[in-house]
């Protein structure tokens, strides 16, 4: 499914032109790739917000509507980057990424965990612990999944999921490390270990800083 979106082109850059952009409702873009010269543009924050809600998020195809001046050009697009604000929930810029529907694209993909209400470590009393957020995969534009499905259902405390684990669908190759570990679950006498050590250490350094019992006067102090 291809979802329309209408751009413009944009002359001006910097930090202060791109804030009056936001203020007024759009968000500055880049447009790069087929071996042409990146382009800045800007899109309507409400249209951009329409197509990262909807059930593909940034991973659906997009047919962007470029508009220069009068004139008016199509291209197939997908969502490469998005920067937000670290604080708020803003977006500040986009880079979109021209593809072709023979072509196969390299990106990363969010890896989404399923079956943790039947994870025989977590019902265990283990603690889920994420090591990767997303792995890098390879598809068509068209076969690009929204996310990777890594199952832990049979993962037991002090076990690892790797990217090995992961089934990809048809049309898709994983290119991250097999050997890169996605999940573990953590025992809870770990985590409890964990917890004492940095309470033992806290009060070795809060020793360590008092002064002892004893200590000579600094030189010149008055005594009595």
């Amino acid at each position: 499914m291809e979802i329309k979106l209408k751009a413009e082109t944009r002359t001006e850059s910097g930090k202060g032109p791109a804030r009056r952009m936001r203020e007024a409702g759009e968000i500055p873009a880049i447009l790069y790739g087929s071996g042409s010269a990146p382009r800045a543009i800007k899109v309507k924050k409400e249209d951009l917000g329409e197509i990262l809600h909807g059930s593909a998020g940034s991973r659906v195809l997009i047919d962007m509507v470029l508009a220069d001046g009068k004139e008016k050009e199509n291209h197939l697009v997908m969502i490469k980057e998005i920067q937000r604000h670290p604080f708020k929930e803003k977006l500040l810029h986009v880079d979109f990424m021209k593809v072709a529907r023979e072509d196969k694209i390299k990106t990363r993909v969010p890896v989404a965990v399923v079956g943790e209400e039947e994870s025989v470590g977590l019902k265990s009393g283990g603690t889920l612990q994420h090591i990767l957020s997303e792995i890098e995969v390879e598809s068509l534009p068209g076969e690009m999944p929204e996310r990777m499905l890594a199952d832990i259902t049979g993962l037991e405390i002090g076990e690892h999921l790797t990217v090995a684990d992961i089934i990809p669908q048809d049309g898709v190759v994983v290119l991250a490390d097999p050997e890169d570990v996605i999940f573990t679950i953590l025992a809870p006498r770990l985590l409890e270990k964990t917890e004492e050590e940095v309470a033992a250490e806290a009060a070795a350094e809060a020793e360590a800083a008092a002064p002892g019992e004893g200590a000579a006067a600094p030189e010149g102090a008055e005594e009595g």
